[in-house]
């Protein structure tokens, strides 16, 4: 019996799905009011733990039987109202899962973290998992939440767990539209007029789907690995995409002005509609940027090979036209 947290998202609803294929049973924990859309009939064959992460009594009880654990769920924000929230979630929740885990004996843990925990330093361009972190005002909120999450499971190593921690970059895939990492192809839909001078790093959700269950069926331990299939200029990214989709794509830079007043307009807009900021300071640094994440240890070490962009791009816009949500 595999247990996994965030089973309902895009990538968790793939490992679900690839672990019920590969005969796996699988145990998962949501909320009562939870969306199960991306899990289609899958849904139906997984054993389901209705609560919260932070309820120790539920996850005491979510263990028994477990041999392995994939945690997957986090918040997702760079506005600085949800920082306290995401703390919240993503660390205190990971750690209340990591001693649960130690308690009851579950030792195999792959923890879902991403590439926003890579250490990066001023200039740097190149990055893997050998770089530390620092803390420099390249890391947004939400990379700091992962950095501090990576840290509760490095203590569950120390304290007797084998982990495995995989660090995605921006996950492709058919979710739920506008939401998540599903934005970039919303984004490339609308008909923007300007695009991002930065680059974007980018991975299929099947290719993290099959890696963590890999890793999780492994004897590999106190590993992490980068999950990144490439990068490209924003600019040819949208291009792309806008292409499969049969739309316009932009083709101006984002001026530099233009993105502060951005944030600042979105600034005003989210307290109005008492929402999350979707461009904030960090996001229009980080767009700017121009990383390029090192995949070679999972490629050496699992002998894997990612799919090529365009695949990813041209499936994922089929199955979004699928799904019938495009406005």
């Amino acid at each position: 019996m595999i247990f996994i947290t965030g089973a309902t998202g895009l990538l968790g609803s793939f490992i679900c799905k690839d672990l019920l294929a590969r005969g796996y049973e699988v145990k998962a924990i949501k909320r009562q009011t939870s969306s199960m859309v991306l899990l289609g009939e899958a849904a139906d064959k997984i054993n389901w733990v209705i609560g919260d992460m932070d309820d120790t009594t539920t996850l005491a009880e979510a263990l028994e039987g477990v041999e392995a654990v994939i945690h997957g769920a986090a918040i997702i924000s760079f506005d600085k109202r949800d920082e306290a929230r995401m703390y919240k979630t993503n660390v205190q929740g990971t750690a209340d899962l990591v001693n649960a885990c130690l308690k009851a004996g579950v030792t195999n843990f792959v923890h879902i973290s991403s590439v926003a925990a890579i250490g990066r330093k001023r200039d740097q361009l190149i990055l893997q998992e050998s770089d530390l972190w620092e803390g420099t005002e390249y890391d947004s909120i939400y990379a700091r939440s992962k950095h501090a999450q990576e840290l509760e499971v490095w203590r569950g190593a120390q304290e007797g767990l084998d982990v495995k921690i995989v660090n995605p970059s921006v996950i492709l895939g058919p979710g739920l539209w506008g939401q998540g990492s599903t934005s970039v192809f919303k984004y490339a839909y609308s008909e923007k007029a300007f695009h991002p001078e930065g680059t974007i790093n980018y991975v299929d959700v099947r290719d993290v789907a099959t890696v963590v269950i890999d890793l999780m069926a492994s004897d590999i331990k106190n590993e992490r690995f980068v999950l990144s299939a490439g990068s490209m200029d924003y600019k040819d990214f949208f291009t792309a995409v806008a292409k499969e989709f049969g739309k316009e794509p932009p083709k101006k830079p984002v001026p530099y002005w233009l993105l502060r007043v951005a944030v600042a307009l979105e600034f005003v807009r989210s307290r109005i509609v008492g929402k999350s900021a979707m461009i904030t300071g960090d996001t229009a640094k980080l767009s700017r940027m121009r990383y390029h994440f090192k995949n070679d240890k999972v490629k050496e070490t699992l002998g894997f090979e990612f799919r090529p962009v365009e695949d990813s791009i041209s499936w994922s816009v089929a199955g979004l036209r699928s799904m019938g949500d495009l406005d």
